[in-house]
């Protein structure tokens, strides 16, 4: 049997549910390599130990306003040194370092007009007199290349003042579970509303109907959302709630089409791809096998989105992403190896100057030309600078198109007690929670790349808040959180659910396992979360996962398993597990499998 067959046969499998009571667990492992190993031979990545003592005293010096000593060491590096230019302009420009003169400015301007801050040079020399001054690299203007696609979140209806205030007052009963209430409300007050606004609050109704599982209901008034055929992003949203409540019903023959209709309608990529692929579910069976096959292919357009991955893996086509040992090379390095830039980035990083690195490479960026866009890409990845990678893949010349891998930033970090969690999961959360800014603090305190709230981590033995700003700190206790909310009866150690409760806490996931009818399936448990946070959050944090997964090793096991229907567990230093929960309704023990 083909590939191809053979997922097509788990989906039918899955869409049907006729085996919802069988034991079915299979042992998986994704490690993400090293970033390091992406480095090559011939190209000066790794400083002799006297080179690094040599930069980082310089720097020491700066820092500590010791000029003359800092002079010294400067002078005496060797005049193709790239980092004599960089220590000179920060020696120059630092506040309360002795005055520079015109001749040194130019000196410098003259040689070195490549550096980042050659403009704040420029302007000190005609401070001190200069009319002429060299020309500097022109700077080409980055554009926004994009991100990874991502379900949006719907906006209210603008241009309908009424519905805009009859929808506040409608959220106060859903906010109560009370749906009921709600459309009571809504009945009262809908006379004069826009059909776009008409269309938005019906919908609200009908999706606190569904979220209360009263599926019936949530039918009838997405159906009556879409009488006023207003279009837009809350049409869609009512055909797939019609969609997900008569899935719910087991009525194949209603969720198809609305599904369908979202496929066809939906303007958001990741919004597309879901409702082509819940389509190919509902019409599997429905025994369509024609229609199976080509919403699967839809799917599979939007490659980087949650569905999308999965369709690709249902249907045996390629998931894309480059190896890690492949991205730095020889090829590369040819093109980067005449940039200062690019040379003193990558002494700046074997000293932890990480910041001066970033501003190096990003500057190069504007100054280099689209020839060496995508080798400053790699080169990022390659410096483990995450921060960067992630500002080149959506900031580039016009007309660039960064490969996938770009996005995914995978750098050769650590936590303070080494690796106990699959490194691609604790990236796959960091970069929906900070996008790998360590130094970023939430409105609700909490810090750093996986944005750790200091009262949890002190609660797991963290000393100080502070720390949360150290990514290998921020990282360990970022993952003795995951592993506590692993070993939670809340989420039973199901990876969906570790994800859910990451964003929502677990308290609620605790109150979720009973109030959510998921009849065992993991897409239906993570499409009817009540929160659209968390709905969003395990979509983006899940597709993270696998993108990393598939990185490290081309394939992803968990996304395999998602594609037959079966339940990822926490992945642990012996793999992970695949499991079928026991019962239809989702809510029993789960079956089979051993570490």
């Amino acid at each position: 049997m083909t590939r191809a067959a053979t997922r097509l046969s788990c989906l039918a499998l899955f869409a049907m549910g006729a085996a919802a009571a069988l034991p079915v667990s299979a042992e998986t492992t994704g490690t993400l390599p090293p970033a390091s190993a992406a480095l090559v031979s011939n190209a000066p990545l790794v400083l002799s130990d006297g080179d690094k003592a040599r930069y980082r005293s310089i720097f020491v010096a700066l820092r500590d306003q010791k000029w003359s000593n800092a002079r010294a060491m400067i002078d005496a590096l060797g005049a193709q040194d790239a980092m004599r230019p960089l220590a000179l302009s920060e020696l120059y420009l630092a506040k309360g370092s002795p005055r520079v003169e015109l001749f040194d400015l130019l000196d410098l301007l003259n040689k070195a007009a490549w550096l980042p801050k050659a403009d704040q040079l420029s302007r000190l020399a005609q401070k001190r007199g200069a009319t002429i001054l060299p020309t500097l690299p022109q700077v080409q203007k980055m554009v926004w290349l994009g991100a990874a696609p991502r379900r949006e979140y719907v906006a209210a209806v603008k241009t309908d003042m009424l519905a805009q205030a009859l929808a506040g007052q409608i959220q106060t009963y859903i906010k109560a579970d009370n749906p009921i209430g709600a459309e009571a409300l809504l009945a009262s007050g809908e006379a004069g509303l826009t059909p776009e606004g008409l269309t938005e609050v019906r919908q609200r109704v009908a999706w606190a109907y569904y979220i209360e599982s009263d599926d019936s209901n949530a039918r009838r008034m997405a159906a009556r959302a879409l009488e006023a055929r207003a279009g837009g992003d809350w049409s869609v949203q009512a055909h797939w709630t019609a969609g997900l409540a008569a899935w719910r019903q087991n009525d194949c023959r209603a969720a198809a089409p609305s599904f369908a209709n979202v496929a066809a309608l939906a303007g958001n990529n990741d919004m597309r791809a879901a409702g082509a692929y819940w389509a190919s579910r509902a019409y599997m069976v429905c025994g369509e096998a024609d229609k199976v096959q080509n919403y699967l292919k839809l799917a599979s357009r939007s490659e980087e989105t949650f569905y999308g991955l999965l369709a690709r893996e249902s249907l045996g086509l390629p998931l894309g992403a480059a190896p890690v040992a492949n991205r730095f090379g020889a090829s590369e390095w040819q093109l980067l190896k005449d940039s200062p830039n690019a040379r003193a980035a990558i002494a700046l990083s074997a000293i932890g100057e990480t910041g001066r690195a970033e501003e190096l490479l990003r500057h190069q960026a504007k100054i280099g030309g689209t020839g060496h866009y995508d080798a400053l890409i790699r080169l990022a990845s390659a410096l483990s600078l995450p921060e960067t990678q992630l500002w080149l893949a959506h900031n580039g010349p016009a007309g660039k198109q960064p490969e996938s891998f770009a996005r995914f930033p995978a750098p050769n970090w650590q936590p303070d007690g080494g690796w106990r969690v699959d490194p691609a999961l604790i990236y796959a959360h960091t970069l929906q929670e900070s996008g790998f800014r360590s130094q970023v603090v939430s409105s609700a305190g909490a810090r750093g790349l996986m944005q750790v709230r200091p009262g949890t981590g002190t609660d797991m033995g963290l000393a100080s808040a502070d720390q949360l700003f150290v990514p290998s700190t921020n990282m360990e206790f970022g993952q003795r959180y995951l592993e506590a909310l692993r070993d939670m009866s809340a989420t039973g150690g199901l990876l969906p659910k570790v994800m859910a409760a990451y964003n929502a806490g677990p308290m609620p996931v605790e109150r979720w396992n009973s109030e959510v009818k998921d009849k065992g399936d993991p897409l239906l448990f993570m499409e009817s979360l009540p929160y659209y946070e968390t709905r969003a959050y395990v979509n983006i944090v899940m597709r993270n996962y696998w993108m990393y997964q598939i990185q490290g090793k081309g394939s992803a096991d968990c996304l395999t398993g998602m594609a037959q229907g079966l339940w990822p567990t926490f992945p642990t230093s012996k793999g992970m597990k695949l499991v079928r929960l026991s019962k239809a309704d989702g809510r029993g023990s789960m079956g089979g499998g051993s570490d």
